[in-house]
């Protein structure tokens, strides 16, 4: 599950639970197109207990999109579906608003 908020013009999307390849693209498709706005986007992985690593290999079609807040084991998901070159990801959330 996830949702997604804006905080003065940086889009904050937060994920849930276990993500599935599906939510994943859907993340990364609204990412997408936030960032086709000239927003930034920082999607928030903290409450991610797991995810598709295929559908995470989504992300590296959003540029300069960020993640943060993701427990190792997520984070090695992230990074084995292929996104870790192409996904900034920060230890916590406010990190990635400030460098956002």
């Amino acid at each position: 599950m996830y949702d997604a908020v804006d905080l003065d013009g940086v889009v904050v999307i937060r994920g849930t639970g276990e993500l599935s390849r599906t939510e994943l693209e859907a993340i990364a498709l609204l990412a997408a197109e936030e960032r086709r706005d000239g927003k930034r986007v920082v999607v928030d992985l903290r409450r991610v207990t797991h995810l598709h690593y295929a559908g995470a290999a989504m992300f590296k079609n959003v540029p300069g999109l960020r993640a943060a807040g993701a427990s190792r084991y997520v984070k090695d998901l992230v990074l084995a579906g292929g996104a870790g070159g192409f996904v900034e990801l920060f230890d916590d959330v406010e990190d990635a608003l400030r460098a956002a």
